[in-house]
């Protein structure tokens, strides 16, 4: 396990960690997360033969800032870091928002990816509302100031909740959470040590402190939009759509309208499960990424 930065065309840095040896793997982080959440899958990269590598998109962890309108503004990132590692091609994996970013990459270079696999995904343009279950989400994400204010007060919330996993889940904000999960999501997030790696990972995302902050509000604002990317030149046979049925966190409405726009997708609804759905299936998902 390493985490390493290289310097893009720009000169803006981009940091990225890798885990474990194999046919590669790029993983595309959540939203308010970083490049540290691919620790969640050492067991995939074990088990699966798999190198994954996660990288930190512009604002969170160790890459610089830039500012972004568009999905389009991150994929020659991708492509950098590709190529600096020497990989021809690639299997693609994004959870929760990571994988709104995963779909832009395949259907911009479809021909670079082996296959891709997205669970609990949005489809956009996305109510933000449905997913922090409260309407006054989508108002903050229409007003720059309330919005960033709400994200601060969320960096705060995480580095705190960072410090003490057990003492977070045992106060208010820790219940809060648990309340909302589903059944099906709450071993996962009533285990002090799944959570610990969880939000080492949201904590490193924030850590340039406002510009992160900024890059978590970017991110909410291109999910509000429509597609501005060619979904319709995703091949077939290489997208797999995973969703958990009863996902509180982003509605499984969701992946049946991803599906839609993708065709040639193979959508699976997972019955029972939450937005947790792809960690309790490490064994397949590392087979569905291993034979493209």
């Amino acid at each position: 396990m390493s985490s390493q930065v290289i310097s893009l065309a720009d000169g803006r840095q981009l940091g990225y960690f890798t885990l474990g040896k194999g046919n590669p793997v790029v993983y595309f982080h959540g939203t308010a997360s970083s490049r540290l959440e691919i620790l969640l899958l050492k067991e995939l990269a074990q088990t699966g033969n798999l190198q994954i590598i996660g990288f930190d998109r512009a604002g969170y962890g160790l890459s610089t800032f830039q500012r972004r309108k568009s999905l389009r503004d991150f994929c020659g990132d991708v492509n950098a870091l590709a190529d600096y590692l020497g990989l021809e091609r690639l299997g693609v994996l994004g959870w929760s928002g990571g994988g709104v970013f995963a779909l832009a990459y395949l259907s911009l270079f479809p021909e670079r990816v082996t296959r891709a696999v997205v669970a609990g995904t949005p489809a956009l343009p996305f109510d933000v509302a449905t997913a922090h279950n409260t309407p006054l989400a989508n108002l903050a994400m229409k007003v720059p100031f309330i919005g960033r204010l709400a994200m601060k007060r969320m960096r705060q919330q995480v580095l705190k909740a960072n410090g003490d996993i057990e003492a977070f889940l045992k106060s208010r904000q820790g219940k809060h959470l648990l309340h909302a999960c589903s059944r099906d999501d709450l071993k996962f997030f009533s285990n002090p040590d799944w959570m610990r790696l969880l939000y080492q990972s949201m904590a490193e995302g924030f850590r340039q402190g406002n510009m992160g902050v900024n890059a978590v509000f970017q991110e909410h604002q291109i999910f509000m939009k429509p597609w501005d990317i060619p979904l319709a030149n995703v091949p077939a046979d290489k997208l797999f759509i995973w969703h958990g049925a009863e996902d509180r966190t982003c509605r499984v409405s969701n992946a049946q309208t991803i599906s839609k726009r993708v065709p040639n997708a193979q959508l699976e609804v997972f019955r029972g499960k939450g937005h947790c759905v792809m960690f309790d299936y490490l064994g397949r998902l590392g087979e569905t990424l291993g034979s493209g």
